[in-house]
């Protein structure tokens, strides 16, 4: 499967989605940073083989992109314009793409910003059943609803933004700070959240030694898998939205697909 993850705006967590909701499910997809300013989150994980390229050298994109079956393009906001752009030129590359991931966040800046992002994908002649929107970075706590919370983006999916995107059932990503810890680990929320280390004997062993190190050591571990073990979880159950499978046990985004998804979790 081909998927490119944009957005104008830049953090909306492109590039955290790229690793954790796509790449990770995907073992051996090609993954492609386009950025050229700022490092990619995707380059935090050891275990993953990144190639990067600016969008100046969109040939070279282009023709990963042909080559490759199963193929991640995350495109930095740096680098966004400027890849539109040449896919304005490069006519059949709007083709290639089975899924376009949009993130946003609560910000309206970030809101507005996904908003002309999704304006730009159609003016490109992306079929809508092919982009995404997904809602990044949801405080499940404060008990919102997600058409509160996006206000903005929700509104224009019931008004202009129709059949330009698919927006419901809404593809949730909830905010979660082990994201953050994932970074220092170098490890995908999945590696975080499958960890087997039992910390609860790791601390009586540092209780036992009286080493406090070691003892905040376990107690860090323990809350780190624990919040990797929900947000693992979600992306499950998000990446389940996204690419439902079919009878023969393969992931479809086709319209036909996605519809059927939708009625069976109304």
């Amino acid at each position: 499967m081909k998927i490119c993850v944009l957005n104008l705006s830049g953090n909306v967590g492109k590039s955290t989605l790229a690793v954790h909701l796509l790449a990770a499910f995907t073992p051996g997809a090609k993954i492609i940073s386009v950025e050229s300013i700022n490092a990619s989150n995707v380059n935090d994980v050891e275990a993953m083989d990144v190639e990067e390229l600016s969008a100046s050298r969109f040939k070279e994109i282009f023709r990963e992109i042909m080559v490759n079956d199963d193929v991640i393009i995350d495109v930095g906001a740096s680098n966004v314009a400027a890849f539109m752009t040449e896919m304005t030129r490069f006519k059949s590359a709007v083709g290639e793409f089975d899924l376009v991931l949009v993130p946003t966040v609560p910000t309206d800046k970030q809101q507005r910003d996904t908003i002309a992002t999704i304006n730009w994908l159609h003016k490109l002649g992306i079929e809508g059943h092919k982009v995404r929107v997904l809602f990044n970075q949801y405080a499940t706590e404060a008990l919102e609803p997600i058409d509160l919370v996006y206000a903005l983006v929700t509104g224009y999916g019931a008004t202009d933004g129709q059949g330009k995107a698919v927006f419901e059932p809404h593809a949730v990503i909830a905010l979660n700070e082990v994201y953050e810890m994932a970074k220092a680990s170098k490890k995908t929320i999945g590696d975080l959240a499958m960890d087997g280390t039992d910390w609860k004997a790791a601390r009586g062993l540092a209780k036992q030694a009286s080493d406090l190190v070691a003892l905040e050591r376990a107690i860090s571990g323990q809350m780190t898998h624990d919040l990797a073990v929900t947000a693992h979880e979600n992306l499950s159950q998000v990446h389940g939205l996204l690419f439902p499978v079919d009878a023969i046990g393969k992931a479809s985004t086709s319209p036909a697909a996605t519809n059927v998804e939708k009625a069976r979790r109304a």
